[in-house]
């Protein structure tokens, strides 16, 4: 067993040679240098901080797929965890650092591709996650870390892409482990078809497919004062009818402001400090 501090005292969890241990994420996603080296140092600890291990693997969707995998290896008929401190829990030290020390990194990865698409995937789903945690929290109806987690993991599919061969035949597994390790709401988002009229009567995936519309109007030029005004009708808002067309303008140029911040303070700022200011009311302020 090993201790683990948080803000409501140390938790004991299972690590020692008489359990068996956890079988390895089948799934290995590219993870980051930084979160690897920094959740190491934290695993060598006696007491492992969960709201630290935590943050870090926010900041990585390569890192919470895999820890998210460790935890639900045994899963059931049971919803799957998905709150990154209880899944660090779950997934237990040893598996950790077997999966830390076995993961590529997403560095080394990108070398031999000249646009450096995979560092650009892991950064940009971090701002997605950023912006659907905003969006959760101001209209309501879903938990904004969970909305967080879908935004965070809507790269899953695309990153698997860069270590499975495409001749593998690996997206019928893939859905398999992903509906074994999320929430239904982050798969249903994660391989949503946006002609389907159904994700729109959800509001986790909606929160989550209205993030990534922000990041692609963003990327597509829109900016400043209706920027956002076609946007802000499309058919993803029926979960709020009560927000007028207004306020859904006033909220998309926030999440843009947010979605600046994110990716500007994204790794100029300790992962533990930049959560917390995600939590904010107003992160960017």
């Amino acid at each position: 067993m090993f201790p683990t501090a948080t803000k409501h005292g140390p938790v004991l969890v299972p690590s020692d040679a008489s359990i068996p241990p956890l079988a390895g994420p089948e799934f290995v996603l590219p993870v980051l240098t930084r979160s690897a080296g920094l959740l190491n140092v934290l695993l060598q600890d006696n007491a492992v901080d969960l709201d630290l291990a935590s943050s870090v693997a926010a900041l990585d969707p390569g890192l919470a797929f895999g820890i998210l995998q460790l935890a639900n290896a045994e899963f059931s008929d049971r919803e799957p965890v998905w709150q990154l401190p209880a899944a660090v829990v779950a997934a237990g030290r040893e598996p950790l650092q077997q999966f830390i020390d076995c993961a590529p990194r997403v560095e080394l990865r990108a070398r031999p591709d000249p646009r450096k698409r995979l560092p650009r995937l892991a950064h940009d789903a971090v701002v997605l996650g950023c912006v659907a945690h905003l969006l959760a929290r101001e209209l309501g109806r879903c938990h904004p870390r969970k909305s967080f987690l879908g935004g965070l993991l809507l790269a899953v599919p695309e990153m698997a892409g860069f270590v499975v061969p495409q001749h593998d035949g690996y997206k019928p597994r893939l859905l398999s482990v992903m509906c074994r390790s999320l929430p239904s709401g982050i798969v249903k988002a994660a391989m949503a078809d946006p002609s389907d009229d159904a994700v729109e009567d959800d509001p986790l995936v909606a929160t989550i497919l209205l993030a990534q519309a922000v990041l692609r109007e963003k990327a597509d030029g829109a900016s400043g004062e209706g920027g956002f005004a076609a946007l802000a009708d499309a058919p993803l808002w029926r979960c709020w009818p009560g927000v007028l067309t207004g306020q859904r303008v006033s909220l998309l140029n926030c999440c843009s402001a947010v979605a600046d911040w994110a990716g500007w303070n994204l790794y100029r700022t300790d992962p533990w400090e930049f959560m917390a200011k995600v939590e904010r009311a107003q992160p960017c302020e």
